[in-house]
């Protein structure tokens, strides 16, 4: 993720709000709008929840047509949690008997499939970001590459050399602008690099003082003609000459000699190449090779992972499951959405970035077996070309068989006007996705997460998805933050929607969804954004920030169902 936002881990880890796991139902201490809030109206509670529990009372007297199946595209998930069994999926054509019974190549993939498994019951408990993987990929090609701007140079025999362009620019650029600000390995092996470039300009640097300056002692004060400003731009030279001025106040000297020395010695070229060392042997292998065994890069390689979904990362599935499809008024934990849903478990996710060949297996797993709606992971910046084009093809797919997606923004305060995330509705290259949502946070008061990325355009509503009370790992009940609970509320509703309306299309959910939203668009709401690279806050209107310009809403959604039903 941009700027290494994954290392904050938040669509992994969940905030808890509440310091302790709950057994007992909190319901007799505090009131819904406070615990599973998103089943609440302002108008009755005083929260800008989703209204549920008015749709309920609409939808009254009506028959469920059909239990819609949700594809859960995420981390693993307590499928036997005592509020979650009734909605857990059961693939009708396999059996638990160790055979792959519907032969789809996958055994016991009876309620979901852990793409993260191997075959001996091992599970991947992180995976490397997607910039990493990509520039161990790219690295042979172009990582040795130095550019000032108009002529490439290596290092070669320890010396920066004058070199030919690469043969594919257009990947170099890609390399060069997408991978390395992505990845902590090329940001570090970059650095390597430089202090190659400084030894040898500062060796250039040296000669020129002592031609202009024979026989005197160098300070800080003769390194300042090294700079010309009037001279042709040498893109290269400004970065060593700025490095070797801060080397002064490092080596807290204002004699050259001083400053010379150290650069001289390729102390810091040892130290950095240390530095490299450490990055590759901490983030260089997520373990994939060895446990999974598959080939990432190929997505005709698909016959591959396990069953096993009550993995370490299932709190956060855990949670939105019962955002979901909780069972309702049992006396236990919060309300789910659509209680009669079947959960159906995909788990690609864990501590780190998703492989995309996962996810867009996991989205066409999920067609061919008859989900209604998916949720997927939340969006990210770099999506390779060729890995791109799988994940469109998958949702074209889902496209074509009526289904509803979700995806949630990223918490990272940037305009998606001016930073392109992924997936979006104009990622395949061709007409845009109708059965795309693209959605952001919103809590009690009917404010934006102060830190998730917006977009006129780009967002298309927001949802309940803070502070949130659902169901946790080990018959537990848990209120928590986490990156995911906005789409698992957009997800609930569209369930709900396809229960009582299954004839409807993912398109036709979209599209009364954006329509039928509990309107904020002339609220003034502050918000945090990003200029410049610093992160300050500012106020807006929030039809500035979504296309909908408002919070999803439950009852006025299945009040348009109905009528386009009839």
């Amino acid at each position: 993720m941009k700027k290494y936002f994954l290392l904050l881990m938040a669509s992994a880890c969940i905030s808890v709000a509440d310091a302790q796991l709950v057994k007992q139902n909190e319901r007799g201490e505090k009131k819904q709008s406070e615990l599973d809030w998103y089943n609440c109206s302002f108008e009755k509670d005083g929260v800008y929840g989703a209204e549920i529990n008015k749709a309920y009372d609409f939808l009254k007297g009506k028959k469920i047509k059909k239990r819609p199946v949700v594809a859960l595209i995420g981390t693993g998930m307590d499928v036997e949690h005592e509020d979650l069994k009734q909605a857990i999926w059961f693939n009708p054509k396999e059996k638990a008997n160790g055979k792959d019974n519907d032969k789809n190549g996958l055994v016991g993939d009876i309620n979901g499939w852990n793409f993260l498994g191997g075959k001996d019951g091992q599970v991947m408990e992180s995976t490397m970001r997607e910039g990493d993987r990509e520039f161990l990929r790219l690295k042979d090609k172009y990582a040795d590459y130095i550019f000032d701007g108009k002529d490439y140079y290596k290092v070669i025999n320890e010396k920066m050399t004058k070199v030919a362009a690469p043969e594919n620019i257009e990947e170099y650029n890609y390399f060069r602008n997408k991978v390395l600000p992505e990845s902590p390995m090329a940001g570090s092996y970059a650095g390597w690099q430089l202090t190659y470039l400084i030894r040898d300009y500062a060796a250039k640097f040296d000669r020129m003082m002592k031609e202009r300056f024979p026989g005197k002692e160098l300070t800080q004060e003769e390194f300042g003609i090294c700079y010309d400003p009037k001279a042709p731009r040498d893109s290269l030279s400004e970065v060593a000459f700025m490095m070797c001025a801060y080397a002064f106040s490092v080596y807290q000297s204002d004699k050259w000699e001083d400053v010379y020395k150290g650069i001289r010695s390729g102390a810091q070229i040892e130290m950095s190449g240390k530095e490299y060392r450490e990055k590759v042997e901490r983030f260089g292998s997520d373990g994939r090779a060895e446990i999974i065994g598959d080939n990432y890069l190929d997505i005709n390689d698909n016959k591959y992972g396990n069953n096993v979904l009550l993995t370490t990362d299932a709190a956060l599935g855990t949670m939105v499951a019962g955002i979901v499809a909780g069972k309702r008024d049992n006396g236990l934990g919060g309300n789910g959405i659509m209680d009669e849903a079947e959960i159906m478990a995909l788990r690609v996710m864990a501590e780190g970035e998703p492989y995309l060949k996962d996810i867009a297996l996991a989205i066409r797993y999920a067609v061919d077996h008859n989900a209604d709606v998916i949720m997927l992971p939340v969006q990210n910046t770099l999506y390779p070309e060729e890995q791109k084009k799988w994940v469109s093809d998958a949702l074209e797919y889902a496209e074509s068989k009526g289904v509803f997606v979700v995806s949630q923004v990223w918490d990272a305060a940037q305009d998606l006007a001016e930073e392109t995330y992924f997936p979006n509705r104009w990622m395949t290259g061709k007409k845009e996705l109708t059965n795309l949502m693209i959605v952001a946070s919103s809590d009690k008061a009917g404010n934006p997460s102060m830190d998730s990325n917006y977009g006129a355009k780009e967002v298309d509503l927001f949802a309940p998805g803070r502070d949130i009370y659902s169901t946790y790992t080990g018959d537990t009940y848990q209120t928590g933050n986490a990156i995911g609970f906005a789409a698992a509320t957009t997800v609930g509703v569209a369930a709900l929607m396809k229960a009582y309306y299954p004839e409807l299309t993912g398109t036709q959910i979209r599209n009364i969804l954006l329509e039928s939203v509990t309107s904020r668009k002339d609220a003034e709401v502050e918000k945090a954004i990003v200029v410049n690279g610093q992160r300050t806050q500012d106020l807006f209107l929030f039809g500035d920030l979504c296309l909908s310009g408002g919070i999803i809403n439950a009852y006025q959604a299945v009040v348009a169902a109905d009528k386009v039903s009839k």
